[in-house]
């Protein structure tokens, strides 16, 4: 189905009229008797255009056992041949403009006319039927020019049509003399020709090109291959000619060549009409005469005419209504004119409506030929008449080319130039430049209906025999097919305007609903108002629909009654019988009055509208002032603000799709799924992130559609769930780290120190979304904005089915997180930042460190061992300035002693305090992991994430290992590293340096290199 050029899909148009919650989806339409009863002697053909409109508007009238309630037989058709008048058939002279506002798309008809054969005996008779029914070049140029000229009868009629007066001239309404004076200047602006001379030789133009251009070399007989069976049997008859059996055996070979064709391209093979024979005039006369006196042959072939040459082209433009004669007479000036320029011959009229057609019917006839002429006085004829003998053959030295276009103008769609859509642009162009901006007429627009989006079908040209016939009530063919087009056009202009009434109210009731969410009253009154309006909608429609049914039955009838009754200007001639049709008409519409709604049934309507129209007012009054209190309640609320990747390539504005709402689906589900893993889903505060494992595409998803309500409530949710379980996990471990304040870790705080510029540049590549309302699913609806004490309770305590399908991936996950701390780590450790202690907390100089580094090492779930970490770099920093021993505490169970005061601070050298490159026993040393403390120790420890063996790991290895480890009370074992260490010891038992060792040449600093290394290493 098509509304508006707007393709609706086949659910879509059936939900448009499902009866809304509460409504009575079995009720009875809007006048469903009268509609009904004026179906029930409708012809069958008609109510099947409007039939499926109105089932989907609820009428039950498709079936037929259904209308009549008996099973009533469908009446069959009266001959195409008999002329049947039937009231009960729509006509398409309704009398009403199709195309209304201040545009219309006009009628422009460009036809080439070429010469016209027909069978033709030796003798010249022409055979019966085969009369040619164009006009020759002649004779059109004759009807041309005469409609143009206006005689002082014809005028004095205009008069009366335009002033509704019987006797203008008796009521003084004009003057004789002025009007002689104002006909004569008007038959003299109604003509334009660029042919020089009088009307006769004007007409003799294009005679002479009638003549000139070339004639059909051979014309041809034509038959279908469904045929085949027809010839066989002359053939079997042993009656059939020569000429026949030949054409029997093409025919034959045609249909074998199609089928073959058919079958290798795999279609379907349907028969054709093909040509069988190539015929002179007269041999086509005498095969034909032959078939007419074999009965049981007819239709067996057909004549068609050969290829001919083009005499000229007609042109037929409609004129806006309310134009001056001078305006018209420049439109058609101007039009001619261009075609001169081209190199056209022509000749322009201007047509006013007669007695016979519509007031407004002015329009142009134009007869063009085209090619360049000019006429040879010396010779008497034209230039491309005159002929020499050269050489033995017959040439015409002056002749001119045709006209050419090239296919800059636009092609058709057989790649040749578009000269129509050429011309018909001229046309509209010149009409709306000779209109101009006045608003009481009509502007042209170029195009069809489809490029405007006007659903209305194009009408066929009836002609003025099928027009004539339609007039007296006589049903035709063409008729009744324009006749259904009209009303099935009606009707879906009612459908449409329904639908374009359902979507809007769609549109504004998913938006309050969405703001709605948390007042109960206001979505009871907002769906009452809905049901109301939705019910108004339907009740409209069926109204409209009934009307569109009562004019289609009186149609008819009313073509009759206007043809029939006289008008000033407009004189009817009496014919026999017009009083028993006008009887029979005027009864047909009593009849269509009496199975009508009447005034009263419609004043009900009307009122019972009006009632219901103050229903939804007053609803909608109350869900109005619900939703301004909503929005002014979400304005003030808080909503989380996503923060988009930066990313190299910024993509690009996005645009509103037909998808979207699959969008919204998978960012929904993927939120459902993920939302409870921080690897993936970065919460702090307000600030929303995506881990670095998501998918760009979820980046794209979140900054479409992170600000629209049910993404914001999934997250919202999600962070309640966060602060509520780090709350439970923070108050679990307060209660052993009460009297150690230094070691108490409070969630959230990490302050790292970020230079100004790192932040600024930060800050600048973030973008934010604004928080805006869209259509949500009613799935959606009961998720709070705000979870309560028992959601938050519930969430913490019972954990989803995602999260348990999830432990696998997360342990997974776990890992990569700690590989990429410890990367980030090593970082600051070779970098020596520096660790400060402010009150309960640790901070460390983040400079050096990029973005990514510095989010993951101050993710909330690695802050407790992030403190730990730098708690212990504190300490080596304080150690390493000091020349106490290191007095920090062990990591074993057991209370802890305080961190003693450092009393000074020892500066310590920046080369190694022993030469090792001069020491030779160093060399003949193996690696210090062969000793058997640091062995021990070594084997003992823990494997790291990262395949290296930290010195915290070593301490509590050999802790575990060494059976005189110092208790808790005691001491802490010195360190292994520093002067007084084990490695000290160690380097203390080297051999003494000698002189003779010592290398020759200049001594130089070795520096040791540590690339590659691990801690314990260098």
């Amino acid at each position: 189905m098509f509304v508006e050029g707007v393709a609706l899909s086949r659910p879509v148009r059936d939900n448009m009229y499902m009866a809304s919650p509460g409504t009575d989806s079995g009720g009875r339409a809007v006048y469903a008797h009268h509609v009904r009863a004026l179906l029930r002697r409708q012809q069958q053909d008609d109510r099947d255009a409007i039939g499926a409109t109105l089932s989907r508007a609820h009428f039950r009238v498709q079936g037929v056992s259904e209308q009549t309630g008996k099973g009533r037989t469908r009446r069959a058709k009266a001959p195409t041949d008999q002329r049947v008048v039937d009231f009960f058939t729509a006509s398409p002279l309704t009398g009403r403009d199709r195309q209304t506002g201040g545009f219309r798309i006009p009628h422009f008809d460009v036809k080439p006319i070429t010469r016209t054969f027909a069978p033709t005996r030796r003798d010249g008779h022409v055979r019966h039927g085969h009369k040619t029914t164009a006009m020759t070049a002649g004779e059109h140029f004759d009807y041309v020019t005469s409609g143009a000229t206006i005689g002082i009868a014809a005028h004095i009629d205009y008069i009366r049509r335009e002033t509704g007066l019987q006797d203008p001239v008796g009521d003084l309404a004009i003057d004789l003399l002025d009007a002689q004076d104002l006909r004569a200047e008007t038959n003299r602006l109604a003509m334009f020709t660029n042919i020089l001379g009088d009307r006769g030789r004007q007409r003799g133009l294009f005679e002479a090109a009638e003549r000139y251009e070339s004639s059909p070399r051979t014309h041809y007989l034509t038959a279908s291959t469904a045929q085949v069976d027809g010839f066989r049997m002359f053939e079997r008859m042993g009656i059939a000619p020569d000429w026949l059996r030949a054409m029997s055996r093409r025919l034959r070979d045609g249909r074998d060549e199609l089928k073959e064709k058919a079958a290798k391209t795999g279609k379907l093979f349907r028969d054709r009409e093909i040509p069988v024979a190539e015929v002179t005039e007269d041999e086509a006369f005498d095969r034909l005469a032959w078939l007419d006196a074999h009965p049981a042959g007819k239709d067996l072939f057909q004549w068609k005419q050969g290829r001919a040459g083009r005499v000229q082209h007609r042109f037929v433009g409609e004129l806006p209504d309310g134009l001056s004669v001078h305006d018209r007479h420049e439109i058609l000036a101007r039009f001619c004119g261009e075609l001169g320029d081209d190199g056209w011959m022509v000749i322009g009229a201007i047509h006013q409506p007669d007695r016979h057609n519509d007031r407004r019917n002015f329009h142009i006839h134009v007869d063009g030929y085209d090619r360049p002429c000019r006429w040879l006085d010396e010779h008497g004829c034209w230039d491309f008449e005159y002929v020499e003998r050269r050489d033995g053959k017959d040439v015409r030295p002056f002749a001119q080319s045709k006209v050419r276009y090239d296919a800059d103008i636009g092609t058709d769609g057989m790649g040749r130039p578009n000269v129509a859509g050429l011309m018909r642009r001229r046309f509209i162009s010149i009409v709306n430049q000779v209109v101009g901006d006045r608003p009481d007429i009509v502007r042209y627009l170029h195009g069809t209906y489809a490029d405007y989006g006007i659903a209305m079908t194009p009408l066929e040209h009836m002609g003025n025999r099928a027009t004539g016939l339609e007039l007296r009530g006589i049903v035709t063919e063409v008729g009744s097919r324009n006749a259904r087009k009209i009303v099935t056009d009606e009707a879906a202009a009612c459908e449409a305007r329904a639908i374009a009434a359902e979507a809007a109210l769609e549109k504004e009731v998913t938006f309050s609903r969405s703001a709605l969410a948390h007042d109960r009253d206001a979505l009871a009154a907002l769906d009452r108002c809905e049901r109301l309006e939705r019910r108004l909608i339907r009740r409209r429609l069926q109204a409209e629909l009934a009307d569109v049914v009562v004019a289609m039955a009186r149609s008819r009838a009313d073509a009759v009654i206007r043809t029939l009754t006289p008008e000033p200007g407009r004189p009817v001639k009496k014919r026999v019988g017009d009083d028993d049709l006008r009887a029979a008409a005027l009864e047909h519409l009593a009849w269509v009055e009496r199975h009508s709604p009447s005034l009263a049934e419609r004043d009900a309507e009307r009122r019972a509208l009006a009632k219901a129209e103050a229903c939804v007012a007053a609803e909608w009054h109350v869900v109005q002032a619900a939703t301004q209190q909503a929005s002014q309640d979400q304005t003030r609320r808080r909503a989380m603000t996503y923060h988009p990747r930066v990313r190299v390539k910024q993509p690009a504005t996005p645009m509103p799709s037909r998808y979207d709402d699959r969008k919204r689906e998978r960012l929904h589900a993927w939120l459902v799924k993920h939302a409870a893993d921080p690897a993936l889903l970065v919460i702090d505060g307000d600030a929303v992130r995506l881990g670095q494992r998501v998918p760009v595409a979820i980046d794209t998803l979140m900054r479409l559609f992170s600000a629209e309500r049910p993404i914001q409530r999934i997250m919202l949710a999600e962070r309640a769930r966060r602060k509520t379980a780090m709350l439970a996990g923070a108050s679990n471990e307060t209660s052993g780290m009460v009297e150690y304040q230094r070691m108490m870790l409070a969630p959230f705080s990490i302050e790292p120190i970020v230079s100004e510029t790192d932040g600024a540049k930060k800050t600048g590549d973030q973008q934010t979304t604004p928080v805006r309302e869209v259509a949500e699913p009613s799935s959606w609806a009961s998720v709070t904005h705000q979870p309560d004490r028992k959601e938050i309770e519930a969430a913490a305590v019972q954990p989803t089915i995602a999260e348990a399908n999830r432990e696998a991936r997360r342990k997974a996950a776990r890992h990569q997180q700690a590989l990429l701390r410890e990367q980030a780590w090593e970082i600051l450790r070779r970098k020596n930042a520096a660790v400060t202690a402010v009150g309960d907390r640790y901070k460390v100089d983040m400079t050096g460190l990029s973005a990514e580094d510095q989010r993951v090492l101050t993710h909330p779930d690695y802050h407790a061992e992030l403190q730990a970490r730098l708690a212990e770099r504190y300490a080596e920093q304080q150690q390493r300035q000091s020349d106490l021993p290191s007095i920090m505490p062990p990591r074993h169970a057991g209370p802890r002693k305080p961190i003693l005061p450092i009393p000074h601070v020892v500066t310590m050298p920046l080369e190694p305090p022993i030469g090792l490159r001069a020491v030779p026993a160093m060399r003949d040393t193996g690696r210090l992991g062969k000793v058997a403390a640091l062995g021990a120790s070594e084997r003992a420890a823990p494997a790291s994430p990262v395949g290296v063996v930290r010195r915290r790991d070593l301490i509590e290895g050999a802790e575990r290992q060494i059976p005189n480890a110092s208790p808790p009370n005691q001491e802490k074992p010195q360190s292994p590293r520093g002067v007084s260490g084990q490695l000290g010891r160690l380097a203390k038992t080297l051999g003494p340096h000698t002189d003779d060792a010592k290398s020759k040449g200049k001594a130089e600093p070795t520096v040791p290199d540590v690339r590659g290394k691990g801690s314990h290493e260098r």
